[in-house]
């Protein structure tokens, strides 16, 4: 009878350490640090054409008809929440921020005198000026005129508008049209004659008329579960909803066999086995980026405020209003005796008790990324030139700046690793290794790293570059701190990959993959 329940509790301690192994439940992983639990063995070397491909899903929209959530698992499923829109015919014509993007008419954030100038140099350009000269031009121009700040964040749309030369539309056009964003007219005929109305040239006038489509958008909220062995969709739950665009954008997270998402304007819980709706709360606000967080008996998710909810119910049971914001992700510090719910706000990184959402500290950071943990010093990536990548120390029962790194990049939003003494900033347009308690920079190099976040399992940290198009494959060790190997996956370019034991889940425009690196081992 012993040896019965002593291979009972075996074959327990077996499942449940495989399920732990493969779980990534939630935004950057089970303990939300972009690492997985338990021992994972891959491959320091992929074919040539690549790491396989075990299975791809069936069509699932993303960016402006299904944001850019990330995917979490369980132990044999895959889970996606979105907020999936479709196109349907109508008779109102409405300039949308779609259409505006699509036409490429962006607005110019300069100082006037700048804007100005940049208008009089374009008119005045040679049509002869093309190829390698042209672009010399555009490099000199910038040069001279904007700071390295402004030439980042305005540098190539200047650029193209200076290749098209008298065929960009004009700045006054460009205004005019961001001052009727979100207006609806009640048809074709309407938007024609406020057209005729508008001091506009007759090409940008067709090409508005054209434009603009017969059509409008209706949305659903929307979680899917996917068999984690073939990309089979095992179930799929449709709540109505609003349309909200790419900014809705949030991952789900998986806590006690149920599911929670955030829609366009709502937070829900699902079970995890079924689907079916649990319950379902009306948020503050709409187009939510930010990532649940799963603590305890409650979640946590930053839309508006910061906030958390009762698992069970959906009860709120507390809010901070000192934390602001939609995009950034909350996350735990364990630190000493005392845990904290830390999350950048627009500005500063908040530490907040969990148990009342009282503010216990602020200080540097802000932006949309996530900070990482580790025992007593906390890594941030801020949003400010002037805070760059910053680590704080718990001491005493208070929070101090233990080093910072001030940078000046155009993104901010990918979040750190810590790993064996040292903190990683693979994002930013770089690779940047640093010694966790000096601040000393062990490695840096210019990477075509940006906006997704990486993640790091036996050895190897994988990451996207070039907008998505490659998975990198980086040696952590600080010693040999380089590139391994890269293979062509062309991801959805602002969502970060998912590890399920070896198995790497990847987001693409139009689909889910699942990519085989390695053999999993339970610890």
């Amino acid at each position: 009878m012993a040896n019965k329940i002593t291979v009972k509790i075996l074959l327990f301690l077996i499942v449940f350490s495989q399920c732990k192994g493969t779980s990534w439940n939630q935004w950057r992983g089970p303990e939300r640090n972009g690492q997985p639990q338990g021992k994972i063995q891959l491959h320091n070397e992929w074919p040539k054409d690549g790491p396989s491909v075990l299975w791809e899903s069936d069509e699932i929209p993303s960016q402006d008809y299904g944001g850019f959530g990330s995917i979490i698992t369980g132990s044999k499923k895959a889970y996606l929440s979105l907020v999936w829109h479709r196109d349907v015919p109508t008779e109102t014509r409405t300039i949308s921020d779609l259409f505006l993007r699509k036409m490429g008419i962006r607005k110019i954030n300069l100082p006037p005198e700048k804007i100005i100038k940049a208008e009089e140099d374009r008119l005045s350009l040679s049509p002869r000026l093309r190829g390698s000269k042209l672009q010399d031009w555009i490099d000199d121009w910038i040069e001279k005129n904007l700071s390295v700040k402004e030439a980042l964040s305005m540098g190539d749309l200047l650029a193209s508008r200076f290749k098209k030369g008298k065929l960009a539309i004009p700045i006054s056009t460009i205004n005019r049209m961001h001052e009727m964003k979100s207006t609806v007219f009640p048809n074709q005929l309407a938007l024609d004659e406020w057209l005729d109305q508008e001091n506009f040239s007759e090409e940008v006038k067709k090409r508005i008329s054209e434009g603009v489509p017969p059509t409008k958008q209706e949305a659903e909220d929307v979680v899917l579960a996917l068999d984690l062995n073939t990309g089979t969709i095992i179930w799929k739950t449709s709540l109505e909803s609003l349309p909200t665009g790419r900014k809705s954008s949030s991952t789900p997270c998986l806590s006690n066999g149920k599911i929670y998402a955030i829609g366009s304007e709502r937070i829900y819980c699902l079970d995890s086995k079924t689907g079916k709706l649990i319950w379902d709360q009306k948020l503050p606000t709409k187009e939510i980026a930010s990532s649940i967080l799963p603590y305890k008996t409650s979640v946590i998710v930053l839309a508006g405020n910061l906030r958390a909810y009762d698992q069970k119910n959906g009860t709120l049971l507390w809010e901070n209003n000192n934390v602001k914001g939609k995009a950034a992700s909350p996350s735990i510090w364990r630190a000493g005796s005392r845990e904290f719910i830390v999350c950048n706000s627009s500005k500063n990184i908040f530490a907040i008790d969990p148990n009342n959402g009282k503010t216990f500290w602020e200080g540097p950071g802000g932006g949309s990324s996530t900070p990482v943990c580790e025992k007593d010093i906390m890594v941030v990536h801020g949003k400010q030139q002037d805070t760059g990548l910053i680590a704080y120390r718990y001491e005493n029962d208070s929070i101090t700046e233990l080093w910072r790194i001030p940078k000046l990049t155009r993104r901010t939003d990918s979040s750190p690793l810590i790993k064996d003494g040292y903190a990683y900033l693979i994002g930013a347009g770089m690779r940047m290794c640093v010694n966790l308690d000096s601040g000393e920079i062990a490695r840096k190099v210019t990477a075509k790293h940006d906006i997704s976040s990486p993640i790091l399992a036996d050895g190897k940290i994988l990451a996207y570059e070039i907008n998505g198009s490659f998975l990198t494959m980086i040696n952590s060790d600080p010693n040999h701190f380089e590139e391994i190997q890269k293979a062509k996956v062309n991801a959805l370019k602002c969502t970060s990959p998912s590890l399920a034991g070896s198995k790497l889940l990847i987001r693409k425009e139009r689909k889910i993959i699942c990519l085989e690196l390695g053999v999993f081992n339970s610890p």
